[in-house]
């Protein structure tokens, strides 16, 4: 009986840890593709200021509605930023070492 319900035990945490595995690797691939997109908007961002303080287009509102948005933009993804930081800790740490 003892027997019967290790085995059982050994199974159900093998299985365990595989799902758990399968689980961490769902997790990183997200934590990178939603890295991905903040660079993305982020340089999107960057760009379209820059164009907004040309002299052509200074004061544009729709530039400045795109401004806006993708400043909004930001700021929901940076609800997400502990999942990036669970993706890339070192990637931060050695970009901590490169500025000093």
């Amino acid at each position: 009986m003892i027997e019967a319900m290790l085995l059982v035990f050994v199974v159900l945490t093998f299985l365990l840890a595989l799902y758990s595995v399968r689980l961490a690797r769902r997790l990183f691939v997200v934590g990178t593709n939603l890295e991905a997109v903040y660079s993305i908007m982020y340089a999107f961002r960057t760009h379209v200021e820059q164009i907004h303080e040309a002299e052509m287009f200074y004061g544009d509102q729709t530039l400045q509605a795109l401004i806006d948005h993708s400043k909004e933009l930001l700021d929901e993804l940076d609800k997400y930023e502990d999942l990036m930081q669970i993706v890339g800790p070192e990637e931060q740490v050695e970009g901590d070492a490169e500025e000093e």
